[in-house]
């Protein structure tokens, strides 16, 4: 199933769709048959049953308030869709404690009804005043205590874990305000090759495009913490 809460926050049930191209990416790193490419980009749980949740707009934006309501419908409709898992790549900064945070309290929610919550860290990592690796750029909801946050690392395409390490621009706890640590643990992120659509992400992005030989379709190199939460 797909809906879209991007018009008035309200659900409408419709065909997939994808301008902006990240959610496409996302969700062929968790679920992509592989059909298009020779099963060379399988995703990571090929046989698993998706319901998009669309609540951000062509450019990558959207309101908080679409993804509360976003998470409220999946937690009511929980048996009638069959949602075991919610995976939340997007984030904010924190403006408030996690006992006050509406976006925080629906994961929480989420989460005391039965359904796991993946949450990408955030790209909040590099501390713009040295220019090195900082500390509290934990974004919400991934300050969610009940969540499993999720930091990127870089694999260096090899497929031994020696050489691995938490990318720069991976968000690091603790989370701000409250103080508590997080990430809870680090995924590969970094250049993940995936399905994306004909979006804005893949036109304006031409170094980031991957064909790999044979396939049809299109793909992107993609990095981040949302990369990382899709493979976990």
């Amino acid at each position: 199933a797909f809906y879209d809460f991007t018009n008035d926050g309200t659900p409408k049930p419709c065909k997939p769709t994808d301008p902006f191209g990240h959610g496409t990416h996302i969700a062929a790193t968790i679920a992509s048959t592989g059909q298009e490419n020779n099963q060379l980009l399988r995703g990571i749980a090929y046989n698993v049953r998706l319901i998009g949740m669309r609540v951000l707009d062509g450019y990558g934006k959207g309101s908080t308030s679409n993804v509360i309501r976003a998470l409220t419908f999946a937690t009511a409709n929980k048996s009638a869709l069959g949602i075991d898992v919610i995976n939340l790549s997007l984030g904010h900064p924190i403006y408030e404690s996690v006992s006050t945070d509406p976006l925080v309290q629906a994961v929480e929610a989420a989460v005391n009804a039965g359904i796991v919550v993946i949450v990408s860290a955030g790209n909040i990592g590099i501390n713009p005043a040295t220019g090195l690796p900082g500390y509290g750029g934990i974004t919400s909801p991934a300050n969610a205590p009940s969540a499993i946050t999720v930091g990127g690392v870089k694999t260096i395409g090899t497929g031994s874990r020696a050489d691995d390490f938490v990318a720069p621009y991976s968000s690091r706890g603790p989370w701000w305000i409250d103080g508590f640590a997080k990430p809870d643990l680090v995924a590969p992120g970094h250049r993940v090759a995936a399905d994306v659509s004909d979006g804005y992400i893949y036109k304006n992005n031409p170094a980031w495009q991957y064909k790999p030989a044979g396939a049809s379709g299109k793909y992107a190199r993609l990095s981040g913490s949302s990369m990382a939460a899709a493979v976990v």
